[in-house]
């Protein structure tokens, strides 16, 4: 959703003039292009020229911007009540090395209209998906028995990704996290990481798995396992 600020101003003043939204239309995924419309709105008869100037960075979940992505102007016309549709493209390369281990982007457009008062500021954050990747028991997980796990990643990116770290935790399962590195991966490539545990409680437990890479940061994954009482 589209946060709308209107700076203190007098009268005549901009927030009685515009209105103004941004809307997601690309997927929200690591590797993509963030494409959104920022529509503005006439309020009224009168027609307008309206000066954007758009911002776009990576930031914190505190919302501090990290780095910037995005600076651009434009100018548009805008007939009597009717709207205007600026397209907003961040490109993967914009980002690829900039974004925080939140994959958050702030994008914030401010509107200023003479003779009006003030600045409209429409602003909108969005938030990156990692990829995903699998993890597979590959034999029955037995009290005090070693066990060994597979964590499938496919490479949905079209760029090589190298330096592959898991790291895997569960309680029941590890007594302390364990970490392997896996091999560099080509895009649409796939890589198997192994890892070994000896679960030391019986029941259900779950595997936390942790993926990172040299493009993307933490990416989630856990499996259900069912541990059995050796015989």
């Amino acid at each position: 959703m589209s946060e709308i600020k209107v700076q203190e101003c007098k009268s005549p003043c901009i927030n009685n003039e515009l209105a103004g939204e941004f809307k997601l239309v690309s997927v929200q995924a690591i590797g993509k292009d963030v494409v959104l419309n920022l529509t503005i709105t006439n309020l009224t008869t009168d027609p307008k020229v309206v000066n954007v100037d758009i911002r776009a960075a990576s930031v914190l979940y505190t919302k501090k911007e990290i780095h910037e992505l995005l600076k651009e102007q434009k100018t548009i016309n805008i007939k009597s009540c009717e709207g205007s549709v600026v397209p907003v493209v961040i490109t993967y390369a914009m980002y690829e090395y900039l974004l925080t281990a939140d994959n958050s982007i702030e994008v914030t457009a401010a509107c200023s209209s003479e003779p009006y008062d003030g600045i409209l500021i429409v602003q909108t954050n969005v938030v990156l998906e990692n990829p995903k990747f699998e993890i597979k028991l590959k034999n029955k997980a037995c009290v005090n028995k070693p066990a060994e796990v597979e964590i499938v990643f496919t490479n949905p990116l079209d760029r090589e990704v190298t330096d592959i770290v898991v790291t895997a935790e569960g309680s029941g399962l590890l007594q302390n996290p364990i970490s392997a590195k896996g091999c560099s991966v080509k895009p649409n490539e796939t890589t198997t990481i192994r890892i070994t545990m000896t679960p030391f409680k019986a029941g259900i437990k779950h595997l936390l798995v942790d993926l990172s890479t040299s493009k993307f940061q933490n990416a989630k994954g856990y499996l259900e396992i069912n541990v059995q009482e050796t015989e």
